[in-house]
């Protein structure tokens, strides 16, 4: 597909229309899918999609759309479209203008098109690989999915900013059964096919289902709770969400008014990223055609940035992070700093306490101060005096996300790219010990 094509056709007729200013933005995925249950394959293909999104200005009003047909007399008359909603738009008082001056970001032609898996054979191997571990760790049957994905990004604008980038990842979630309610849950997340580690994932989760036999509920109290990248990340990546100046802007986020102020305990820092080694949504530009960057958001519990797009910069007196959003800013890639200590350390350190390692239903009852629940799954553990003693289920954790990482006790040095379900930015985590964690019964 001439991604570089559509985008021009997009903006000639924003022009002819009489548009101010344009810009446009074309996404291509390919993505091959198998899923899994009862340790068998139930789905393999291949999927691609195409998405045009587009921006245009006049007078000050602005408007966005997105069409997934990208045939050149559709995509005239969706921008034809367009510009006859948006003439009749009133100004935006937030308005910013489109940046000044071209850049260049590469070409498609000038990139090397690497692609992780291509093949409808390589990924069902890599999950019967991923069934066979967790088999072999005590699972009695398992389900799950593997991703193979390629995202190719070209844009376009009137100032004329052009760029095109491109990333591949592997995301593998598996869950594995044992004995009635036991269960265990794995992942490997990863932007190369060497780090990618199927059998590492499905052992881990195998072998949580075979701890978890007669796992018991908790005690409702306050514990040390020690939670494992995947958990973590689930909240820290909301915690990235909320960082972004349009949340903050429109009253839904516990960061409102903190900048500069003490949000979490000095051992955390937590930076975004367009590009790092190993990023699972690698970007050398934003969606208005600004170069990304690094942005530290928190540095040694000390809130130091918002992140911003034109808009929420020109609103909060600020300059741009690159993190547009042509209505909000958003992460790319998240990085929580590492600590100095290993898992085993962590748990030397628990007096009374839990370790979790799979979590789902996060939900806010308030996002001006954070207040949440969320429920463990797939691998609890009660720990007495430094000792794990026992498989715990049943159980919810509430707490607001400044309390908690404001009582980051440890963390540990190794870290993990984690993206799935419950973790829409993709984040580099280590294992983090709180102090002080809410604990109550889910159900019952």
């Amino acid at each position: 597909m001439d991604l570089e094509g559509v985008n021009e056709t997009v903006i000639r007729a924003a022009k002819d229309a009489g548009a101010d200013e344009s810009a446009s933005l074309m996404v291509v995925s390919d993505e091959v899918m198998t899923r899994f249950a009862n340790d068998s394959l139930t789905v393999c293909k291949k999927i691609r999609g195409a998405s045009l999104f587009v921006y245009m200005t006049k007078n000050r009003s602005r408007i966005v759309g997105a069409s997934s047909n990208p045939e050149v007399s559709a995509v005239e008359r969706f921008v034809g479209e367009l510009y006859y909603s948006l003439v009749s738009l009133p100004k935006d008082p937030d308005f910013a203008e489109l940046p000044a001056g071209a850049r260049s970001y590469g070409s498609a032609s000038a990139r090397r098109r690497k692609r992780l898996l291509s093949s409808e054979d390589e990924v069902p191997e890599l999950s019967a690989r991923a069934i066979e571990a967790a088999r072999s760790a005590g699972a009695k049957r398992t389900a799950g999915a593997l991703e193979s994905s390629h995202l190719e990004v070209d844009i376009l604008t009137s100032t004329g900013t052009r760029g095109h980038d491109e990333g591949s990842k592997l995301l593998l979630n598996v869950r594995a059964f044992g004995d009635g309610e036991a269960s265990g849950h794995g992942l490997s997340c990863s932007s190369t096919l060497r780090e990618f580690d199927p059998e590492r994932a499905g052992s881990l989760a195998g072998e949580h289902a075979k701890r978890m036999r007669n796992a018991k509920k908790p005690a409702e109290g306050e514990y040390q709770i020690l939670m494992s990248p995947t958990v973590a990340s689930n909240l820290i990546s909301l915690m990235g969400s909320f960082a972004s100046a349009f949340s903050v802007d429109a009253g839904t986020s516990y960061l409102a008014g903190k900048l500069g102020k003490k949000v979490a305990s000095p051992a955390f820092s937590l930076r975004d990223h367009g590009r790092i080694e190993g990023a699972l949504n690698p970007r050398s530009f934003d969606d208005e055609g600004l170069p990304t960057q690094t942005t530290g958001i928190i540095e040694e519990g000390v809130l130091k940035n918002y992140l911003h797009n034109l808009t929420t910069a020109k609103k909060s007196h600020a300059r741009s992070t690159g993190n547009a959003g042509w209505i909000q800013p958003s992460p790319w890639n998240l990085e929580v700093g590492a600590g100095d200590s290993s898992y085993e350390e962590m748990v030397s350190e628990i007096k009374n306490g839990i370790v979790l390692t799979s979590n789902w239903y996060t939900r806010f009852t308030n996002y001006r101060t954070g207040e949440f629940s969320t429920v463990p799954r797939d691998g609890a553990y009660l720990v007495k005096n430094g000792e794990v003693e026992s498989p715990i289920n049943g159980l919810r954790v509430s707490d607001t996300l400044e309390r908690m990482f404001s009582s980051v006790q440890l963390m540990s040095k190794d870290r993990e790219w984690i993206q799935w379900w419950e973790v829409d930015e993709p984040t580099l985590c280590p294992w983090v010990l709180v102090d002080g964690v809410r604990v109550t019964k889910a159900y019952g």
